[in-house]
């Protein structure tokens, strides 16, 4: 083997080194980059002021300070009377009544009081479905019709026995003309002294209709009887 050969093969080998070395350390320079890094948690630094005056930072409430920033509903009027349920049971309107011949009238709508005729108290009998319509015709009172809503027929023909009953004593300023011309059963009471007026007890399955009103007006309470 000559000079000139053992001179390359010695070049070559020399050349194959370094590229290894080269490549070498390239691999570990990448190794390096893609190993994760130990992340450190890193806590702000706060000093003794700012840490009291975190501590004493007023709460802000979303609340309202004041009831003077609450708007309250208005109240409801249902009408003439306090209870809603009566003015929705209210059965006789100004419609019904002028129906039956009153001109200009008017109705107001009123808790029953207990007391029929202003002479008989049937208050042991009460119940909030009871309504006192009121009528006037050109602002004069033109009849007086209680509504007496009772949870069964049976309650009410009881009550209306007793209250014919009470009205039939000899001591009752009335005399009792039981006639039925009207609803189910129905009588007169004829007033010793107000003989220009009508008092009439109707009885129509679970109600009683007590009417109170002048004589003139009898076509047009019959009608009203007749309507409802």
């Amino acid at each position: 083997m000559n000079k000139l050969t053992i001179f390359f093969i010695g070049a070559t080998v020399l050349v194959i080194g370094i590229v290894g070395t080269l490549l070498g350390y390239k691999y570990f320079e990448r190794h390096d980059e893609t190993t994760p890094k130990e992340v450190q948690e890193v806590s702000p630094h706060i000093d003794e002021t700012t840490e009291t005056l975190l501590e004493n930072q007023p709460i802000v409430s979303e609340k309202p300070e004041s009831n003077d920033d609450i708007t309250a509903p208005e109240d409801n009027q249902p009408g003439e009377t306090d209870s809603p349920l009566i003015t929705v049971l209210a059965g006789i309107d100004e419609l019904l009544v002028q129906e039956a011949g009153f001109e200009d009238p008017d109705v107001s709508i009123e808790q029953f009081d207990g007391l029929i005729f202003d002479d008989y108290d049937i208050s042991e009998f009460q119940d909030d479905e009871h309504i006192r319509y009121i009528i006037t015709e050109y602002n004069e009172q033109a009849g007086i019709i209680n509504e007496l809503i009772y949870p069964s027929s049976e309650v009410a023909k009881g009550v209306y026995a007793q209250l014919k009953t009470k009205m039939s004593d000899k001591e009752s300023p009335y005399t009792v003309n039981e006639t039925n011309q009207y609803g189910t059963a129905s009588f007169f009471a004829n007033h010793q002294e107000e003989t220009n007026s009508v008092f009439l007890v109707v009885k129509f399955t679970d109600r009683l209709y007590t009417l109170h009103y002048p004589a003139k007006n009898h076509n047009k309470m019959k009608n009203i009887l007749e309507t409802i």
